[in-house]
Protein backbone atom coordinates (compact mmCIF):
# COMPACT_ATOMS: atom_id res chain seq x y z
CA UNK A 1 0.00 0.00 0.00
CA UNK A 2 1.45 3.19 -0.95
CA UNK A 3 1.01 6.38 1.48
CA UNK A 4 1.15 10.08 0.96
CA UNK A 5 4.50 11.49 1.85
CA UNK A 6 4.39 13.16 5.24
CA UNK A 7 6.38 16.36 4.66
CA UNK A 8 3.86 16.90 1.58
CA UNK A 9 0.99 16.44 3.92
CA UNK A 10 2.14 18.73 6.39
CA UNK A 11 3.16 21.51 3.74
CA UNK A 12 -0.11 21.48 2.33
CA UNK A 13 -2.87 20.19 5.24
CA UNK A 14 -0.93 21.31 8.34
CA UNK A 15 -1.46 24.37 10.65
CA UNK A 16 1.34 24.83 13.58
CA UNK A 17 -0.31 23.95 16.68
CA UNK A 18 -3.42 22.86 15.41
CA UNK A 19 -2.74 20.28 12.86
CA UNK A 20 0.31 17.91 12.17
CA UNK A 21 0.67 14.60 10.50
CA UNK A 22 2.84 12.04 11.24
CA UNK A 23 3.75 8.32 10.43
CA UNK A 24 2.67 5.97 12.92
CA UNK A 25 3.00 2.15 13.37
CA UNK A 26 3.68 -0.08 9.95
CA UNK A 27 4.40 3.30 8.15
CA UNK A 28 0.18 4.47 8.29
CA UNK A 29 -0.19 8.55 8.33
CA UNK A 30 -2.11 9.52 11.18
CA UNK A 31 -3.04 13.50 11.99
CA UNK A 32 -2.79 14.85 15.38
CA UNK A 33 -5.76 17.50 15.65
CA UNK A 34 -5.93 19.79 18.74
CA UNK A 35 -7.70 23.12 19.92
CA UNK A 36 -9.08 24.47 22.80
CA UNK A 37 -11.63 22.31 23.58
CA UNK A 38 -9.00 19.33 23.56
CA UNK A 39 -6.95 16.86 21.12
CA UNK A 40 -7.75 14.01 18.53
CA UNK A 41 -5.92 11.48 16.44
CA UNK A 42 -6.75 9.98 12.95
CA UNK A 43 -5.57 7.30 11.10
CA UNK A 44 -5.84 7.92 7.04
CA UNK A 45 -5.89 4.50 7.22
CA UNK A 46 -9.45 3.53 7.45
CA UNK A 47 -10.23 7.09 8.16
CA UNK A 48 -10.44 5.87 12.09
CA UNK A 49 -10.31 8.04 14.84
CA UNK A 50 -7.54 6.74 17.29
CA UNK A 51 -8.24 8.73 19.96
CA UNK A 52 -9.75 11.85 21.29
CA UNK A 53 -9.34 13.64 24.60
CA UNK A 54 -11.19 16.45 25.65
CA UNK A 55 -9.72 19.36 27.54
CA UNK A 56 -8.83 19.12 31.39
CA UNK A 57 -10.33 15.12 30.89
CA UNK A 58 -9.00 11.88 30.25
CA UNK A 59 -9.11 10.10 26.98
CA UNK A 60 -12.49 9.00 26.12
CA UNK A 61 -11.78 6.04 23.52
CA UNK A 62 -10.25 2.69 24.38
CA UNK A 63 -7.46 1.28 22.02
CA UNK A 64 -6.50 -2.16 21.96
CA UNK A 65 -2.61 -2.49 22.56
CA UNK A 66 -2.45 -5.26 21.12
CA UNK A 67 -4.27 -4.07 17.50
CA UNK A 68 -2.98 -4.65 14.27
CA UNK A 69 -1.72 -1.79 12.71
CA UNK A 70 -1.23 -3.10 8.79
CA UNK A 71 -2.87 -2.96 5.54
CA UNK A 72 -5.39 -5.56 5.20
CA UNK A 73 -6.43 -5.80 9.22
CA UNK A 74 -8.60 -3.33 11.08
CA UNK A 75 -7.62 -1.32 13.96
CA UNK A 76 -9.28 -2.60 17.32
CA UNK A 77 -10.43 0.23 19.17
CA UNK A 78 -11.02 4.23 18.50
CA UNK A 79 -13.80 4.94 15.89
CA UNK A 80 -14.59 2.59 13.38
CA UNK A 81 -16.44 3.07 10.29
CA UNK A 82 -18.55 0.09 9.13
CA UNK A 83 -19.46 0.29 5.24
CA UNK A 84 -21.06 -0.95 3.38
CA UNK A 85 -22.33 -3.44 5.46
CA UNK A 86 -22.65 -4.01 9.51
CA UNK A 87 -21.81 -7.18 11.05
CA UNK A 88 -20.55 -10.39 8.79
CA UNK A 89 -20.52 -10.20 5.24
CA UNK A 90 -22.27 -12.73 3.25
CA UNK A 91 -21.73 -16.29 4.07
CA UNK A 92 -19.10 -17.63 1.60
CA UNK A 93 -17.92 -14.37 0.22
CA UNK A 94 -14.85 -14.48 2.05
CA UNK A 95 -15.28 -11.16 2.62
CA UNK A 96 -14.36 -8.79 5.72
CA UNK A 97 -16.30 -8.28 9.32
CA UNK A 98 -17.92 -4.81 8.93
CA UNK A 99 -17.11 -3.85 5.44
CA UNK A 100 -14.19 -2.87 4.00
CA UNK A 101 -14.39 0.98 4.35
CA UNK A 102 -12.34 0.10 7.56
CA UNK A 103 -9.12 -1.30 5.89
CA UNK A 104 -8.70 0.83 2.75
CA UNK A 105 -6.56 4.11 3.04
CA UNK A 106 -8.75 7.11 2.49
CA UNK A 107 -7.51 10.19 0.16
CA UNK A 108 -7.40 13.25 2.41
CA UNK A 109 -9.62 16.43 0.95
CA UNK A 110 -9.18 19.19 2.59
CA UNK A 111 -8.40 20.73 6.56
CA UNK A 112 -9.75 22.94 7.92
CA UNK A 113 -9.55 25.45 11.48
CA UNK A 114 -10.83 28.59 13.26
CA UNK A 115 -11.03 29.55 17.07
CA UNK A 116 -12.85 27.15 17.66
CA UNK A 117 -12.77 24.16 15.67
CA UNK A 118 -10.49 21.65 13.58
CA UNK A 119 -11.19 19.75 11.21
CA UNK A 120 -10.52 17.30 8.46
CA UNK A 121 -12.40 15.79 5.64
CA UNK A 122 -11.86 12.56 4.04
CA UNK A 123 -12.92 10.54 0.78
CA UNK A 124 -13.16 7.03 -0.67
CA UNK A 125 -14.42 5.60 -4.29
CA UNK A 126 -14.98 2.93 -5.77
CA UNK A 127 -12.39 1.00 -7.17
CA UNK A 128 -11.08 -2.39 -9.19
CA UNK A 129 -10.58 -3.82 -5.21
CA UNK A 130 -13.76 -2.71 -4.13
CA UNK A 131 -15.98 -3.56 -6.83
CA UNK A 132 -14.53 -7.64 -6.35
CA UNK A 133 -16.22 -7.49 -2.69
CA UNK A 134 -18.90 -4.82 -3.62
CA UNK A 135 -19.74 -4.16 -7.21
CA UNK A 136 -21.12 -0.46 -7.39
CA UNK A 137 -20.12 2.53 -7.74
CA UNK A 138 -19.95 5.04 -4.70
CA UNK A 139 -18.15 7.93 -3.36
CA UNK A 140 -18.06 8.18 0.96
CA UNK A 141 -17.02 11.64 2.28
CA UNK A 142 -16.51 11.78 6.19
CA UNK A 143 -16.13 14.69 8.15
CA UNK A 144 -14.41 14.86 11.18
CA UNK A 145 -14.45 18.07 13.64
CA UNK A 146 -13.03 18.63 17.39
CA UNK A 147 -14.79 21.62 19.18
CA UNK A 148 -16.84 21.70 22.19
CA UNK A 149 -17.64 18.07 20.94
CA UNK A 150 -16.11 15.41 18.30
CA UNK A 151 -18.18 15.17 15.67
CA UNK A 152 -18.28 12.50 12.69
CA UNK A 153 -20.43 12.53 9.66
CA UNK A 154 -20.46 9.70 7.09
CA UNK A 155 -21.97 10.93 3.42
CA UNK A 156 -22.87 7.93 1.33
CA UNK A 157 -23.28 9.21 -2.39
CA UNK A 158 -24.88 6.50 -5.00
CA UNK A 159 -22.77 7.06 -8.12
CA UNK A 160 -24.03 3.62 -10.02
CA UNK A 161 -27.05 3.34 -12.08
CA UNK A 162 -28.51 1.13 -9.74
CA UNK A 163 -30.26 1.30 -6.78
CA UNK A 164 -27.77 0.97 -3.90
CA UNK A 165 -28.65 -1.34 -0.67
CA UNK A 166 -26.12 -1.00 2.62
CA UNK A 167 -25.56 -1.32 6.26
CA UNK A 168 -23.48 1.04 7.94
CA UNK A 169 -22.54 2.22 11.52
CA UNK A 170 -19.73 3.92 13.48
CA UNK A 171 -18.41 1.54 15.98
CA UNK A 172 -16.71 3.61 19.15
CA UNK A 173 -15.18 1.63 21.62
CA UNK A 174 -15.47 3.77 24.94
CA UNK A 175 -12.91 3.65 27.82
CA UNK A 176 -14.27 3.29 30.95
CA UNK A 177 -12.45 2.28 34.60
CA UNK A 178 -14.31 -0.59 35.13
CA UNK A 179 -17.11 -2.34 33.21
CA UNK A 180 -18.79 -3.15 37.14
CA UNK A 181 -18.83 0.95 37.79
CA UNK A 182 -20.62 2.12 34.76
CA UNK A 183 -24.67 2.51 33.68
CA UNK A 184 -25.91 3.37 30.52
CA UNK A 185 -28.73 6.22 30.55
CA UNK A 186 -31.34 7.37 27.75
CA UNK A 187 -32.42 3.30 26.62
CA UNK A 188 -35.24 3.30 29.64
CA UNK A 189 -38.10 2.65 27.72
CA UNK A 190 -36.47 1.62 24.42
CA UNK A 191 -36.72 -1.61 22.44
CA UNK A 192 -34.29 -3.83 21.64
CA UNK A 193 -33.46 -7.55 20.57
CA UNK A 194 -30.46 -9.71 22.05
CA UNK A 195 -28.71 -11.13 19.38
CA UNK A 196 -29.23 -13.30 18.20
CA UNK A 197 -32.69 -13.81 19.04
CA UNK A 198 -35.08 -11.74 16.64
CA UNK A 199 -37.40 -11.26 20.10
CA UNK A 200 -38.15 -8.31 20.85
CA UNK A 201 -37.95 -6.56 24.38
CA UNK A 202 -38.35 -3.63 26.34
CA UNK A 203 -35.40 -1.89 28.54
CA UNK A 204 -36.47 -1.03 32.18
CA UNK A 205 -34.17 1.66 33.81
CA UNK A 206 -30.45 2.14 32.91
CA UNK A 207 -28.57 -0.80 31.61
CA UNK A 208 -25.80 -2.39 33.34
CA UNK A 209 -23.44 -4.39 31.93
CA UNK A 210 -23.33 -7.94 33.67
CA UNK A 211 -22.00 -10.36 31.08
CA UNK A 212 -21.70 -10.47 27.08
CA UNK A 213 -23.84 -7.93 25.53
CA UNK A 214 -24.94 -7.28 22.11
CA UNK A 215 -27.91 -5.63 21.88
CA UNK A 216 -29.93 -3.44 18.75
CA UNK A 217 -31.72 -0.73 20.44
CA UNK A 218 -34.27 1.89 19.30
CA UNK A 219 -34.19 4.50 21.99
CA UNK A 220 -37.13 7.03 22.59
CA UNK A 221 -34.04 9.87 21.32
CA UNK A 222 -31.57 9.75 19.96
CA UNK A 223 -29.17 10.45 23.02
CA UNK A 224 -27.20 7.87 25.06
CA UNK A 225 -25.19 8.95 27.71
CA UNK A 226 -22.33 6.61 29.20
CA UNK A 227 -21.88 7.09 33.22
CA UNK A 228 -18.92 6.28 35.09
CA UNK A 229 -19.23 5.68 38.99
CA UNK A 230 -15.21 5.49 39.13
CA UNK A 231 -14.27 8.47 36.94
CA UNK A 232 -17.24 10.40 37.41
CA UNK A 233 -17.84 11.12 33.93
CA UNK A 234 -20.56 11.22 31.68
CA UNK A 235 -19.60 10.44 28.03
CA UNK A 236 -22.88 11.85 25.69
CA UNK A 237 -23.38 9.65 22.59
CA UNK A 238 -25.81 11.63 20.18
CA UNK A 239 -26.66 10.50 16.65
CA UNK A 240 -28.83 11.55 13.44
CA UNK A 241 -29.06 9.15 10.33
CA UNK A 242 -30.47 6.02 12.00
CA UNK A 243 -32.99 5.45 15.08
CA UNK A 244 -30.62 2.39 16.04
CA UNK A 245 -27.90 1.83 18.04
CA UNK A 246 -25.86 -1.74 19.44
CA UNK A 247 -24.67 -1.77 22.93
CA UNK A 248 -21.73 -4.38 22.80
CA UNK A 249 -19.25 -6.19 25.54
CA UNK A 250 -17.74 -9.15 24.49
CA UNK A 251 -17.39 -10.29 28.23
CA UNK A 252 -14.99 -12.74 29.51
CA UNK A 253 -15.36 -15.97 27.41
CA UNK A 254 -16.07 -14.23 24.14
CA UNK A 255 -12.97 -11.74 24.54
CA UNK A 256 -10.68 -15.55 23.82
CA UNK A 257 -11.18 -15.41 20.92
CA UNK A 258 -10.14 -12.11 20.16
CA UNK A 259 -6.56 -12.25 19.18
CA UNK A 260 -5.82 -8.33 19.59
CA UNK A 261 -7.63 -7.56 22.63
CA UNK A 262 -6.08 -8.81 26.34
CA UNK A 263 -8.28 -11.03 28.06
CA UNK A 264 -9.23 -8.66 30.75
CA UNK A 265 -10.01 -5.70 28.24
CA UNK A 266 -13.67 -6.46 28.23
CA UNK A 267 -13.90 -4.13 31.83
CA UNK A 268 -11.85 -1.51 30.08
CA UNK A 269 -14.52 -0.97 26.90
CA UNK A 270 -18.10 -0.56 26.52
CA UNK A 271 -19.24 -0.10 22.91
CA UNK A 272 -22.13 2.57 21.67
CA UNK A 273 -22.86 2.08 18.07
CA UNK A 274 -25.33 3.94 15.86
CA UNK A 275 -25.76 2.01 13.08
CA UNK A 276 -28.42 1.53 9.89
CA UNK A 277 -29.25 -2.02 9.59
CA UNK A 278 -32.27 -4.40 9.99
CA UNK A 279 -35.79 -1.79 9.57
CA UNK A 280 -33.02 1.24 9.25
CA UNK A 281 -31.03 -0.04 6.27
CA UNK A 282 -30.18 2.48 3.69
CA UNK A 283 -31.64 2.06 -0.05
CA UNK A 284 -30.12 4.91 -2.43
CA UNK A 285 -31.18 5.58 -5.66
CA UNK A 286 -29.02 6.62 -8.44
CA UNK A 287 -27.15 10.17 -7.15
CA UNK A 288 -28.90 9.85 -4.36
CA UNK A 289 -27.13 10.61 -0.34
CA UNK A 290 -27.65 9.56 3.04
CA UNK A 291 -25.70 11.21 6.41
CA UNK A 292 -24.88 9.14 9.48
CA UNK A 293 -23.48 11.29 12.30
CA UNK A 294 -22.39 11.06 15.76
CA UNK A 295 -21.60 13.42 18.41
CA UNK A 296 -19.29 12.83 21.46
CA UNK A 297 -19.20 15.16 24.59
CA UNK A 298 -18.06 13.80 27.93
CA UNK A 299 -18.24 16.01 30.87
CA UNK A 300 -17.06 15.54 34.54
CA UNK A 301 -20.56 14.23 36.89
Amino acid sequence: MNYPDILLLNQRFGAAGRIAFRSGEAGLPIVSLAGKYGACEVSLYGAHVLSYTPAGLGPVLFLSKRSAFEPGKPIRGGIPVCWPWFGPAAEGSGNPLHGFARIMQWDLCATEYSGEATEIRLSLADSELTRRMWDFAFELKVCIRLEQCLTLELVTENRDTRALDFTQGFHPYFRVSDISAVSVQGLDGATFTDHPSPEVKHQHGALTIQGETNRIYTPEKNEIAIRDGKLKRATLVTFSGTRNAVVWNPWAERIKTFGDLAEDDYTRMLCVEPVNRGDTSITLEPNERHTLSMSIQAKLM
